[in-house]
């Protein structure tokens, strides 16, 4: 049975998430898409969002603590909700969208999903999508919430734009913190954009930045296949020694199968690796890691370690850069 896909929609305490979500979904009330809002606090919010038909039908709320907290039992209760109203309506779920609090971290929401063997089974997370306020974006990035928000996602929404028209400045803050994240005007959005948005298969270079938080980031490029085995023995050690350090992890690891690999990584936590339509032959392997308060000789020299356990010694360029 195909999995159900699921969506996380972040952004910071008053960023414009609740109605950027609303006026996606307002023509699509009789699609079977469901919500799940966590409020903590931001019931005011989310008020103008369940006066609609579509979203007093379709969602759930929870009420009581932050989602991103911990592994939540009452977010599989929700996920299990959803499914037995459809099922006794003779519906399809179609897709399911997550609103986090203005300060989820969406890194554990990520492991609940993971971890569990009913939302695994059933559900998939696609992707996360961060609003970011054009008006307040500067100063919201002052909090690490609001940080790791971005560097957890899959693409920027940059909302209130209309109101202030210059967003440079905001622009390169936020690529200052993850140089290969993809930023849209939230009018550039609609529905259908919004799901065709996936993790990436391609990386964009690193650039020279210095960053105050000590956020940094390392680049590796493999010229042969990989050992797949080796690497991924390697990189499960590491994230268990530095994972609380590491930001993200995003690659395309060429394994000699046919295809790259694509890995993708919210802190410690790897989503499960899937094979891309991109073919290997003569692909190199790429890896980024974003990483805070941790010597990236680290990472370089474990890996030149764990390479040379490979049968054939697998050559490498590295590219090291301090954002």
């Amino acid at each position: 049975m195909a999995k159900i896909p699921t969506h996380i929609i972040t952004g910071f305490l008053g960023s414009g998430k609740t109605t950027f979500l609303k006026e996606l979904l307002e023509k699509r009330e009789h699609d079977n898409i469901a919500l799940i809002i966590n409020e903590l606090g931001e019931i005011s919010l989310d008020h103008e969002l369940i006066e609609t038909d579509f979203i007093k039908e379709k969602t759930l709320f929870l009420n009581a603590g932050c989602a991103c907290c911990n592994k939540r039992e009452d977010l599989k209760e929700k996920f299990r909700e959803l499914l037995n109203r459809h099922e006794k309506r003779g519906e399809k779920l179609q897709r399911v969208i997550i609103e986090t609090t203005g300060l989820a971290n969406p890194a554990p929401i990520i492991f609940t999903f993971l971890s569990d063997a009913f939302l695994s089974n059933h559900f998939e997370i696609c992707n996360i999508l961060t609003c970011v306020d054009a008006l307040d974006g500067l100063r919201h990035l002052e909090n690490e919430e609001a940080c790791s928000q971005i560097l957890s996602s899959d693409c920027i929404i940059l909302t209130k734009s209309d109101l202030n028209a210059n967003t440079q400045k905001l622009r390169d803050r936020i690529k200052e913190l993850y140089p290969s994240i993809e930023i849209f005007e939230k009018q550039e959005v609609d529905f259908n954009t919004l799901f065709k948005i996936t993790h990436k298969e391609h990386y964009t270079p690193l650039t020279n930045k210095t960053h105050r938080d000590s956020i940094s980031s390392i680049s590796l490029s493999f010229e042969k296949a990989l050992d797949w085995n080796i690497f991924s023995i390697w990189l499960s050690m590491l994230l268990h020694e530095h994972g609380t350090k590491i930001l993200r992890v995003k690659g395309l690891i060429n394994t000699n199968e046919g295809y790259l690999t694509n890995i993708n990584g919210v802190g410690h936590l790897i989503y499960n690796p899937t094979h891309t339509k991109i073919p290997d032959t003569n692909q190199k392997s790429s890896l980024i890691f974003i990483a805070k308060n941790l010597e990236l000789e680290k990472i370089e020299s474990s890996l030149k370690t764990f390479l040379s356990l490979s049968k054939e010694k697998t050559e490498f360029e590295l590219l090291k850069n301090q954002i």
